[in-house]
């Protein structure tokens, strides 16, 4: 709970009581703002211990302002804009523990292809994008190749010629060989690599302090947009008048 001492902001005591129905619109405006800094607080944070942050993780936290009638704003997560809720992937992040099966992982184990003790993780021959993340566009040919896709319309069927037949058709799964890790591979030529390997946890350690940081940003901030506030809407507003 935030109190607000009028003598604190070095307003007079008669000032207040002739301008008290300002104060909730003021802090309203405070909070507000207060919690616009924290976010961009977080978001700073996020691109210091995260490696290259996609934009979709940037703009995973919201705020929900004040108001005059409720005096009270928040910064939180957003619920899942068409997506996966943003706590889900970043919770671990900020408290720590074992991740959740991505939605991939839960269409293999659902196949029998992957324990559900196992998570899988991308390995160094993998191709990933510029922030550092396996693309769509692989894992989809991947599910495909596997016949792991939850619409079996989008599983591949039958073999074209080797002329024409594409690289998601030479994905297969490997376990119990002594030389190599067991995982989904890629056929490549003579070779086979591994794309995915299979292990037993996935442990994140806590990365982002986003509580710390908000609290941190939100005890000054508000102190310095409330006096913002109050100059802007009730002193200016009683010169006006006076």
């Amino acid at each position: 709970m935030l109190v607000l001492d009028a003598s604190e902001f070095g307003i007079r005591a008669e000032a207040v009581g002739r301008t008290a129905k300002q104060v909730p619109f003021v802090a309203a405006f405070a909070l507000t703002n207060a919690m616009k800094d924290a976010r961009t607080a977080e978001q700073q944070t996020m691109r210091s211990v995260f490696d290259r942050p996609t934009n979709f993780t940037l703009n995973a936290l919201k705020v929900t302002p004040a108001t005059k009638t409720n005096v009270s704003a928040e910064l939180g997560f957003k619920e899942g804009f068409g997506s996966v809720p943003a706590w889900k992937y970043l919770g671990p992040q900020v408290a720590g523990g074992i991740r959740r099966h991505k939605s991939f992982e839960m269409l293999l184990i659902r196949k029998g292809i992957m324990l559900s003790s196992e998570f899988a993780v991308p390995s160094k021959r993998c191709p990933v994008d510029g922030y550092g993340n396996v693309s769509r566009s692989v894992i989809t040919r991947m599910l495909s190749a596997l016949g792991a896709q939850a619409d079996n319309a989008q599983n591949t069927k039958h073999y074209p010629k080797r002329s024409t037949r594409k690289r998601n058709l030479d994905y297969f799964v490997m376990r119990g060989h002594e030389k190599a890790p067991d995982g989904i591979y890629l056929k490549q030529a003579k070779w086979a690599v591994p794309m995915f390997l299979f292990v037993k946890s996935v442990s994140y350690q806590k990365r982002f302090p986003y509580y710390e940081q908000g609290r941190t940003v939100i005890r000054e901030a508000y102190r310095r947009h409330f006096l913002a506030g109050w100059e802007r809407f009730v002193v200016n507003d009683v010169r006006r008048k006076s």
